[in-house]
């Protein structure tokens, strides 16, 4: 209809109508692009909201892993210090680790396997899910504070650059597995800790092992409350952007 009328206005050289035409055309074009872009606004807020929510819970997952972690961590050391303390009470401890400034924990599930525990090593998977959601799918963008983005970032690119940390470690537990396997011991084998003590006086290679892992678990729980820092930083950064909305 607004066409055919344009056209008899022009048919008719009624030029201030035609004036008024395309201005109505103009601003009915104006106000539907208008619309679409709050809807599109609304739409990017919603999503936005939705997944702050899930790097909340994302990340207080990774907090209660990082927590078990160090509880894992501080149990090897328990377990080493149990045995270095009867067998080598003249072991110089490495003093370039931050002390530790909490008890050490009390007997765990595998004080009856000393094996398993000087070998068993905690190992993280980050719950990065949401993150790589958004990075996938392009929707990173929708989280408007760009600050906050960039931390996300450098949080994930620091939790994959650790994994080889992690890989440190278990090749260093392969020289235990390979000393066990040759001296008939099985992970799963029970020993009191008077055994434990006796063996590692007796075999050096042994009593090295018990060291090392002293050392890797220590190294693990103190690289473990870094993580926990950065975790629990930005978990307090999303969960007040998502208290702003």
């Amino acid at each position: 209809m607004l066409l055919r009328r344009v056209t008899e206005n022009v048919k008719a050289q009624n030029w201030t109508a035609v004036a008024v035409d395309f201005v109505i055309v103009v601003t009915g074009i104006l106000i539907a692009f208008q619309i679409t872009n709050w809807n599109e606004a609304r739409h990017d807020r919603r999503d936005e909201q939705r997944y702050l929510a899930e790097l909340a819970v994302n990340l207080e997952a990774d907090l209660a892993q990082v927590r078990s972690g160090q509880e894992a961590s501080l149990q090897r050391v328990a377990a080493a210090e149990a045995i270095l303390t009867k067998a080598a009470p003249d072991y110089d401890r490495p003093r370039f680790f931050p002390e530790i400034n909490r008890d050490l924990p009390s007997p765990g599930p595998f004080d009856d396997y000393p094996y398993a525990s000087l070998t068993a090593y905690f190992f993280m998977v980050s719950s990065s899910s949401t993150f790589e959601e958004l990075i996938q799918t392009g929707n990173i963008s929708v989280i408007s504070n760009r600050s906050l983005v960039k931390e996300l970032t450098g949080y994930y690119d620091r939790l994959d650059r650790q994994r080889g940390n992690d890989d440190l470690m278990l090749t260093q537990a392969e020289g235990m597995l390979d000393w066990a396997r040759e001296n008939g011991v099985g992970m799963a084998d029970r020993a009191t800790l008077e055994e434990t003590i006796d063996l590692a006086k007796t075999d050096k290679i042994f009593l090295g092992f018990v060291k090392m892992a002293r050392f890797l678990a220590y190294f693990q729980y103190t690289r473990l409350l870094g993580v926990e820092k950065d975790t629990a930083t930005l978990l307090a950064a999303v969960e007040a952007e998502i208290e702003g909305r």
